[in-house]
C-alpha cells in the first residue's frame, strides 16, 4: 500500500520535467495485442473494448513519466510503482455512460507464480471502484481525459501491491482492465454482495457475476520477463509498439504532483 507521504515524494520527482508527445492507441490495437499475447481467450474470454484504456507509469533509471503500451515489458523496479495516471480516450463509443457514470479498475497477474504453473493465476494487485471521468485532459495524453476519484469515495477493495514476480518464473502478464460500474456501488462495498478478500486464484466470471458487470470497456497490459537480468526484467515499450503495428510513442515527461493524487484519490481534484 502507498501512503500518501509516498505518493507525494513520487510526484515531486516528476515536477520539474516536462511533459511531450504521446501517441494514441486505437480499440483496434489493444484488441489485436490482447489476442497476440494469448490473453485471450487464455484469461478472458474475449475482449472488444470501446475505448482506449492507458495507465502511465515511472520508467527507466531517470523515473521520467510514460505511457502504457499494450504489451510494454517493464522491469520490476518500474511496475513496483503505483501508477500516476489513469486516462481513456474515445469514450464516445461506450454505450450506457454519463457525465455520472462510475468506473472500476483493477490490476492482475495472469502467470502467478510462473507461467509454466500458473496455479495462483489471476492473482489480484488492485481493485478499486468509483473511479470518474474528470474535466481534465491527461498530463501524459493531451487527447484522454482523466480518470480520478474524490478521497470521500476512495476505499480500495485491494490496495496496490507492487508486482513482485520471482526470478526465473517465465514471463509474466500483468493486466489493467476498466469497467462501467454499477450504481449500487456509488455507495456500497464489493463485500457486500460477498465478494472475498483472498486475492490469488480469483475467479473473474464469478466476479462478474456477483457484480453485476458487463464486458470490460478497455484494458491493457505489460509484461515482466523474469528469466532476464538477475529476474528483474527489461523496459522495451517502444518495441511492444512496433510488434504490434504501431507508431512508438516518445518518452513522456512530468505528469505532477496533482495527476499522481488522482489516481488514488488522496488529494484534491482539479
Amino acid at each position: 500500500m502507498f501512503s500518501p507521504a509516498a505518493l507525494v515524494t513520487l510526484a515531486l520527482a516528476s515536477v520539474a520535467l516536462a511533459d511531450d508527445n504521446a501517441v494514441s492507441v486505437s480499440t483496434l490495437d489493444f484488441k489485436n495485442r490482447f489476442q497476440q499475447s494469448a490473453i485471450v481467450p487464455e484469461i478472458i474470454a474475449a475482449l472488444d473494448p470501446s475505448v482506449s484504456f492507458y495507465v502511465s507509469y515511472r520508467a527507466g533509471t531517470d523515473g521520467h513519466s510514460e505511457l502504457l503500451v499494450p504489451g510494454a515489458s517493464l522491469t520490476v523496479t518500474e511496475a513496483a510503482q503505483a501508477p500516476l495516471e489513469f486516462s481513456v480516450e474515445n469514450l464516445n463509443n461506450a454505450t450506457n455512460i454519463t457525465a455520472a457514470t462510475r468506473y472500476l479498475i483493477y490490476l492482475l497477474d495472469a502467470d502467478a507464480p510462473s507461467r509454466n504453473n500458473p496455479n495462483a493465476r489471476t492473482l489480484r494487485h488492485y481493485l478499486a471502484g468509483n473511479y470518474t471521468v474528470a474535466n481534465v485532459m491527461s498530463s501524459v495524453l493531451p487527447t484522454a481525459q482523466r480518470l480520478t476519484v474524490a478521497p470521500q469515495n476512495f476505499a480500495p477493495h485491494t490496495q496496490f501491491t507492487p508486482p513482485a514476480p520471482l526470478a526465473n518464473t517465465g514471463v509474466h502478464r500483468f493486466i489493467y482492465a476498466l469497467y462501467t460500474q454499477p450504481p449500487r456501488f456509488n455507495t456500497a462495498s464489493f463485500a457486500s454482495v460477498g465478494m472475498e478478500l483472498e486475492t490469488a486464484n480469483w475467479n473473474l466470471s464469478r466476479w462478474r457475476g456477483q457484480l453485476g458487470l458487463g464486458p470490460a470497456i478497455g484494458a491493457t497490459f505489460f509484461t515482466i520477463d523474469t528469466n532476464s537480468n538477475g529476474g528483474q526484467g527489461f523496459s522495451s515499450n517502444g518495441s511492444a509498439i512496433a510488434g504490434a503495428g504501431m507508431t512508438a510513442p516518445t518518452s513522456m515527461y512530468g505528469v505532477g504532483m496533482a495527476a499522481v493524487m488522482a489516481v488514488f484519490g488522496v488529494t484534491m481534484m482539479f
